[in-house]
C-alpha cells in the first residue's frame, strides 16, 4: 500500500511562479521610463512684476527656450489667486491722502480754460511741493547681472557643451592638473560630476542619448584652474564636423551669477581640442580665456 506524501507548501512549482513574477516586476521597473512631476504640476514659468520700477522678470524652463512668436502652446492652469481689492490692501502711511471730489452739475456750455501754469508752478515751488520723479531702481535690485539661460540643473558651477544633431557623439573633458572628468571618469571631488542624458543601453529600440554633456559642482565652488576639452568621436549620419556651443556658469552663496558662452567647430576623429581655460575663485567671479 502506497504511503501518502506530506504536503509541501514551498515546492519547486511555487518558487518558480514567485521568481517569475518578481522578475517581471523588475523588468518592467527598468524598462518603463520614469519621469518627474507631470506637466500640470511642474512649474514651467515664473513671472514677477515690479510695479514701482515697471520691470518684468521671468524664469523660463529649457522646454520653452526654443519657442518663437506664433508657436502654439498648451497651457494647463492648475491654480490662481484673484488680485486683491482696495479693501484688502494694507494701509500706506507715506501715501498722500485722497481728497473727495465734490459732485458738480453738468455744464451746458464749456468755458475756455485759463492759462495759470506760471502761477501754479510758482505756488508749488514756494510751498516746496514740486512734483517728484519716481525713484530710480537700486543698483543691487537684481543680485545677478547674468541675463542668459541658466543650466537645466541647479548647481554652483557648470561647464557644459551642446550640439544640434542627436546622432553626433561628442565628449567633454574638464581637467585640473593631471586629472580629468569625462564619461570615463564621471566624478572627481576636486573637479566635479559628469552629467549627460546618454545611455549605452537601449530598450525596445529607443535611444536615450541627448545633445549635451556637462561637468557640474553642486555643493560648493571648488577654486582652481580648469581646462576644457572636447572630442568628436562618431556620427550616425557620417558628419565630418560638428558645431558646438558651450557655457561656463557660476553661482555663489549670495545668489550672484556669472556666465560666459563660447563656441567651436570640431572635426571627426581628430584629437581632442582645447576650448579654453577657466580661473575659478571661491566667489565664482571666474576668468575664462578662450583658446
Amino acid at each position: 500500500m502506497a504511503r501518502n506524501r506530506e504536503p509541501q507548501i514551498f515546492n519547486i512549482s511555487f518558487l518558480d511562479v514567485i521568481c517569475g513574477a518578481l522578475g517581471a516586476v523588475i523588468f518592467l521597473f527598468i524598462a518603463v521610463p520614469k519621469g518627474g512631476a507631470p506637466p500640470g504640476r511642474s512649474n514651467q514659468l515664473n513671472v514677477s512684476i515690479d510695479t514701482t520700477h515697471r520691470q518684468l522678470f521671468a524664469t523660463i524652463s529649457d522646454s520653452l527656450a526654443g519657442k518663437r512668436p506664433g508657436d502654439t502652446l498648451l497651457v494647463v492652469l492648475t491654480d490662481y489667486k484673484p488680485m486683491p481689492g482696495i479693501a484688502e490692501c494694507p494701509d500706506c502711511p507715506s501715501c498722500p491722502e485722497t481728497q473727495p471730489i465734490a459732485d458738480t452739475e453738468p455744464v451746458t456750455k464749456a468755458a475756455a480754460p485759463k492759462k495759470e501754469t506760471g502761477r501754479k508752478d510758482s505756488a508749488l515751488v514756494a510751498a516746496g511741493k514740486t512734483a517728484e520723479a519716481p525713484p530710480p531702481p537700486p543698483d543691487n535690485f537684481k543680485r545677478s547681472k547674468y541675463e542668459g539661460d541658466p543650466p537645466s540643473v541647479p548647481c554652483k558651477v557648470s561647464i557644459e557643451i551642446n550640439w544640434a544633431d542627436v546622432g553626433d557623439n561628442v565628449d567633454i573633458f574638464v581637467c585640473k592638473g593631471n586629472k580629468c572628468v569625462s564619461g570615463g571618469a564621471r566624478e572627481i571631488r576636486d573637479i566635479g560630476q559628469w552629467d549627460s542624458g546618454k545611455a549605452k543601453t537601449k530598450f525596445f529600440g529607443s535611444d536615450l542619448r541627448t545633445t549635451q554633456e556637462a561637468v557640474r559642482q553642486f555643493d560648493k565652488i571648488v577654486p582652481g584652474e580648469y581646462k576644457i576639452y572636447a572630442l568628436f568621436k562618431e556620427s550616425v549620419k557620417n558628419n565630418t564636423s560638428v558645431r558646438i556651443r558651450g557655457l561656463v556658469y557660476s553661482r555663489n552663496d549670495v545668489g550672484e551669477e556669472k556666465g560666459e558662452p563660447f563656441g567651436a567647430t570640431l572635426q571627426l576623429n581628430a584629437p581632442r581640442v582645447l576650448l579654453g581655460t577657466v580661473q575659478m575663485p571661491e566667489n565664482g567671479a571666474f576668468q575664462f580665456t578662450k583658446n
